[in-house]
């Protein structure tokens, strides 16, 4: 009989924050940000116009873990102390700030989903959305 370690049977996430709006100058928002972004994809990259839009996104490593806060909460120790400076990004491009979790698990053994107060407080002082994209196999 197989053994089964723990770490296999626990949901892999993955937590995104992301600037998106129409376009605006990635450069200036990485110098301003001062963190080097995981991705960035320009308007024109996109091969359908109509569901185009301009992105520069921080994602955390995709890690086996329980809990959705614990993902969230490395990206928001890099983002801490920032939010001025994401406030008038958003404000000077007309962009939006936003997370994603992202969940990737088997037979719907998903993770605990609870947003701590300091998380909700982050996101709010921010003017952050939050959507969440659950993957079962």
């Amino acid at each position: 009989m197989k053994e089964v370690s723990i770490m296999e049977n626990l949901p892999q996430i993955r937590v995104s924050f992301f600037f998106m709006g129409d376009e605006f100058n990635l450069d200036d928002v990485t110098k301003r940000m001062n963190i080097t972004p995981t991705e960035t994809r320009e308007k024109k990259d996109f091969p359908i116009v109509k569901f185009a839009h301009t992105s520069w996104e921080l994602d955390t490593q995709k890690e086996s873990c329980k809990v959705v806060s614990w993902q969230f909460e490395k990206l928001i120790k890099l983002l801490k102390g920032k939010e001025s400076i994401i406030n008038r990004i958003c404000e000077e491009y007309g962009i939006n700030a936003g997370f994603v979790v992202s969940v990737f698990m088997e037979n719907g053994d998903g993770p605990e989903m609870v947003l701590t107060k300091d998380i909700i407080s982050f996101l709010a002082s921010i003017n952050a959305e939050v959507g969440f994209d659950l993957y079962v196999d």
